[in-house]
């Protein structure tokens, strides 16, 4: 509903012979000129007449829209409509739906148009605007369509973003005054390779071509009695910043990271080239797409991955909980764990998990406090399994019964696909806004000084009207491990030494203050992050799933790569076409406050 409503009205300005310009951006904000160093915006003498928009619109077959808040029929106005408000406020947290809208996103970093619960009674409050997503949206279906949208960002001068499903945490899917590249509905098939050929790579595969999601291409690789290695949220985009970015999921420890798995791109560059990133072919490419970040050397609308022969799966769940008020026992185990991770990665197991000392839903039962994971091998017996945990396991089994409940249960899987649809595949609800911070552990992080781990441990905890959730992902080693080798692999390399990223994090309610957001921030960045960088130095963070704010994020975030992607960058895109937030060369340009994009 919201999608049409933009089309049409995109349609009748493109009829019109009027001169038109979108609302600008709430904040203050001032008209310059061509010949500034800043992205032009509506307002400007450089931004496009409405002839040219017009122009763009015929070229790429009436798929350009006009951007508008997709809440905006909750506010009063033209656009009010209680009934598409309400449906609106109910899908809000769905991931589907926000990938379905044009400027939808799974976590918004300023909600400049809120939901409104109109169902019960909610009145809106405040303005609607458009905040910091984009004025216009091409609506890509084909490769060419992402040429001539960057032809004319770059002619004009204009912010480009380029978008999915809108699946990310740092705000790199959308821009104020920018032009979208909106890539969720450029599918141009998909294609099963039973042997394919190459000096690197001579198993299966597939070739994705455009904004498929992992929902798309699971069944297919269950068809085909294949794995592939995915994202664990089935509605993540295969090719957008989850791949770009490094890209983890289930399969990870097995099979490497999802940058890893790139036998080749079709990539279109800043100049509006489609060109191939092969290892025979433009290997700078595709080392800065295989891992070093997104949107940042161009837009990726094809791949080929690899496709993995059938596993069986051994899943072990865990679950521990305070049986007294104190939580210090329960931060003791999970300083426990933290430090056998390593060697549980070492024997073959894998997991995703969490803890809190205080959240405000049920960790497991009715517990609020308590940690929990599910691990998992591939490949092994029950009884392996079993014996791989038997030491850690006899740690904590002293304290169960006592001060802990200590449950632990185990689960057998023929093949991936009954594992992954049983065990993992849920969407988690989005449209939510948050401060996290993250940080990789290898295992001399968390085995040289027990002391230190605990102390960090007890820092991230926060405090229990904090409601701090931390979550951790036991995704590397093995296979992740190995890769080191790849010369075409653009990762950060402390991939390749941690065997687990864990994550702290901490939201705010509705309508909380800009004082009480920044508070947040700051107690992220600067405190449980901190603590977590200070033991494991040296290390990084995953990309996709850090804090936006980290003020050493081209070190944390690429490490040792980072002269070399920059370098590549310069060379691809001398004038700044692609920029996104944290992605490579953002550091040449400054976001002002009133949402402009300005060269330094």
């Amino acid at each position: 509903m919201v999608g049409n409503s933009a089309l049409a009205l995109v349609a009748a300005l493109a009829l019109s012979e009027a001169t038109w310009f979108p609302k600008a951006p709430s904040k203050g904000w001032n008209p310059i000129s061509g010949s500034s160093l800043c992205k032009c915006a509506p307002g400007d003498h450089c931004w496009p007449s409405q002839r040219q928009w017009a122009s763009l619109n015929r070229t790429v077959n009436g798929n350009l829209l006009a951007g508008v808040p997709v809440a905006e029929s909750c506010y009063p106005g033209n656009a009010y409509n209680k009934a598409q408000c309400a449906f609106i406020d109910q899908n809000w947290s769905n991931a589907t739906f926000q990938a379905n809208q044009p400027n939808g996103l799974s976590y918004p970093i300023e909600n400049s148009c809120p939901p409104v619960n109109v169902t019960a009674g909610q009145k809106a409050t405040g303005k609607c605007t458009l905040g910091d997503n984009s004025v216009y949206i091409v609506r890509a279906t084909c490769p060419e369509d992402v040429q001539h949208v960057v032809q004319f960002a770059k002619e004009h001068k204009i912010r480009l973003v380029v978008k999915d499903t809108g699946h990310d945490l740092l705000g790199r899917s959308n821009g104020a005054n920018s032009l979208e590249i909106w890539i969720r509905y450029l599918r141009t098939g998909v294609e099963f390779h039973q042997s394919y050929n190459s000096n690197r790579w001579s198993g299966s595969a597939f070739t994705i071509g455009g904004g498929y999601t992992w929902a798309d291409l699971y069944p297919l690789a269950k068809q085909h009695n294949v794995v592939v290695v995915g994202g664990g949220t089935p509605s993540v985009s295969c090719l957008g910043g989850w791949m770009q970015g490094g890209g983890h999921g289930p399969a990870s420890r097995e099979f490497g990271l999802g940058a890893d798995q790139v036998l080749e791109a079709k990539v279109v560059t800043a100049d509006a080239r489609l060109i191939t990133a092969s290892p025979h072919e433009n290997q700078d490419i595709l080392f800065a797409v295989r891992g070093g970040g997104p949107a940042a050397y161009g837009v990726v609308v094809e791949t080929t991955i690899k496709a993995h022969p059938m596993v069986s799966v051994q899943v072990q769940h865990l679950a521990i909980a305070p049986l007294t008020n104190d939580t210090n026992p329960l931060l003791d185990v999970v300083a426990v764990l933290y430090h056998d991770f390593p060697d549980l990665n070492d024997a073959g197991y894998a997991g995703y998990g969490s803890w809190s000392i205080n959240q405000p839903a049920p960790l497991f039962a009715s517990f609020t406090s308590g940690y929990v994971h599910g691990f998992y091998m591939m490949n092994r017996t029950h009884a392996e399994a079993e014996t791989a945990f038997e030491p850690t396991l006899g740690k904590l089994q002293a304290l169960n019964g006592t001060q802990l409940f200590v449950s632990v249960s185990y689960v057998d899987y023929p093949d991936y696909w009954s594992f992954y649809n049983t065990e993992s595949g849920v969407e988690p609800a989005v449209g939510v806004s948050a401060a996290l911070g993250s940080r990789l552990f290898d295992r001399d992080s968390v085995q040289r000084n027990p002391a230190g781990l605990r102390h960090m441990i007890g820092v991230i905890a926060g405090a229990p009207e904090e409601y701090t959730s931390n979550n951790f992902e036991l995704v590397s080693g093995g296979q992740v491990f190995k890769d080191a080798t790849d010369r075409f692999s653009g990762v950060l390399p402390a991939w390749r030494k941690a065997h687990f990223n864990s994550i702290v994090a901490r939201g705010w309610a509705s309508g909380s203050t800009e004082a009480v957001m920044t508070a947040v921030h700051n107690d992220i960045t600067y405190n449980k992050a901190a603590a977590m960088e200070a033991q494991a130095p040296g290390t990084g963070v995953y990309m996709n799933e850090a804090d936006r704010l980290d003020p050493k994020w081209e070190t944390n975030f690429y490490g040792t790569n980072y002269p070399k992607l920059r370098a590549i960058k310069e060379l691809h895109d001398p004038t700044g076409v692609f920029y996104c937030p944290t992605c490579v060369g953002s550091d040449m340009w400054k976001e002002n406050d009133d949402g402009r994009l300005c060269r330094l």
